[in-house]
Order: C-alpha cells, then sequence, then structure tokens
C-alpha cells in the first residue's frame, strides 16, 4: 500500500466536500425511512451532529493511508465504504439492523468498483484473491451466525461477503486484521455498555459497526500491525 501523502490542498477539498455529503446524509438518515414495521422504532433518531465530522476525518484518513495506489483508482471504492460505513453505523445503533437496501448491491458496487485500481496496477490476482477472501469472510459469519448465542444477524452475514472483497483486495493480511479488530471493537464496547448500565447481558448489541470499525482499521493499519507483531 502507497504511503505517499496526497496533496494538501487536494485533502481539504476531499474533507470539504466528505462534510457537505455527511451533511445532506445526515438529514436524510434523520427521516427515519429507513425504519420499517418490524423494527417496532418509536423512539427518535440517533443526534446527527456526528455523521459529517466523521465522514470528513474517514475520508481523510483513507484517502492519506491508500494514497496513489493503483494511480489513485482504488480510492473511490474505499471512499464510497466510509460513506456506507457512516449510515450502516447509525442504522445498526438504531434500529440493530443492516438494511438489505444498502447491504445486498454493496456487493457488486464494490465488486465493479475494484475493476479500475486492478487494472491499473496489472495484478489480477488481486480480484482473484479479493473474491476467495470475500467467499471465506462470509462463510465464517454463517459459521458464526448458527453458533447458540452467537448475536449475528443477517445484516452482519451479508455484510460479510463486502468486507472481505474490500481487504483481499489489498491481502489476505488485512482480512485478518479486520476480522480480529471487529471483535476487539466488539468486545470493548460491548463492555463499555454493560459497565456503563446502558445495556445488559441479554440486551441486543449493533455488531455492524464494529465489523466496519475493523476493515477501517485494516486498511489504515494492517501494515503497521503486521511489522510490529513481526518486529516482536
Amino acid at each position: 500500500m502507497s504511503s505517499i501523502v496526497l496533496d494538501v490542498g487536494a485533502v481539504v477539498l476531499l474533507a470539504l466536500a466528505a462534510l457537505v455529503i455527511g451533511h445532506f446524509t445526515a438529514r436524510e438518515l434523520s427521516t427515519g425511512g429507513y425504519r420499517i414495521p418490524e423494527d417496532e422504532a418509536t423512539h427518535p433518531t440517533p443526534s446527527s451532529w456526528w455523521v459529517a465530522p466523521l465522514l470528513a476525518a474517514l475520508a481523510v484518513l483513507l484517502a492519506v493511508t491508500i494514497g496513489d495506489t493503483a494511480a489513485y483508482a482504488a480510492l473511490p471504492a474505499y471512499l464510497l465504504f466510509a460513506w456506507l460505513t457512516v449510515c450502516l453505523v447509525w442504522i445498526d445503533i438504531d434500529v440493530h439492523r443492516l438494511p438489505v437496501g444498502l447491504t445486498r448491491p454493496a456487493l457488486p458496487a464494490f465488486a465493479i468498483l475494484l475493476v479500475p485500481p486492478t487494472i491499473a496496477t496489472g495484478e489480477w490476482d488481486r480480484l482473484l484473491t479479493a473474491g476467495l477472501c470475500s467467499l471465506g469472510l462470509t462463510v465464517l459469519y454463517v459459521a458464526f451466525a448458527f453458533l447458540p448465542g452467537g448475536g449475528f444477524g443477517g445484516g452482519d452475514v451479508q455484510l460479510a461477503p463486502t468486507i472481505g472483497l474490500l481487504l483481499g483486495w489489498f491481502s489476505v493480511g488485512h482480512v485478518v486484521v479486520g476480522t480480529m479488530a471487529a471483535f476487539v471493537v466488539g468486545g470493548v464496547t460491548a463492555l463499555f455498555l454493560l459497565v456503563t448500565g446502558r445495556a445488559g447481558r441479554k440486551s441486543a448489541m449493533a455488531f455492524g459497526p464494529s465489523m466496519c470499525a475493523g476493515a477501517i482499521i485494516a486498511v489504515a493499519w494492517t501494515d503497521q500491525i503486521v511489522g510490529g507483531l513481526a518486529g516482536t
């Protein structure tokens, strides 16, 4: 993965664009249009102040981290994932559900977006590895979903192939780091909610945000994490 930092002006423009997109995204999410009768959601939608800043921060982090990988052709796919992450975090926190309207079309959309950077690198094995990782992570989450008390829903299973695809395009190591990071983030989040009394042992806890956070961590810091472990 390239470590070349984008021009400061380009980063600033990207951050501003993300803030604008985040503003309109938050306004749309605030309507609760994603809610369905089965959600039985009568409470107000979450506060929206964090949506635009989070999207801008993720966009800058990914842009700086990915740099000019594949002559910048890889950047659109991961910037779109940043937007998807913000949407899924909001919705999963609100109704503990990842809507199929976002998770199902995500996989083919990202598969198409990864073709240009693959052409730019000329490394077609990247797509093969990405496809195998997508399948492998899906199988893993399906297995988790069938475990007694596993707590994984259909939305988590449908999000897994997309994350496997995006991380697998970089390397299998990214998938491993992303998966482990998701469970660490999920565990820390669950512990925090239990300690603060915001959730009980039998409370449903959203895991989608942890999956997205794990993927972002993997894209941004896999090289450092793997390098650190190798150094020990």
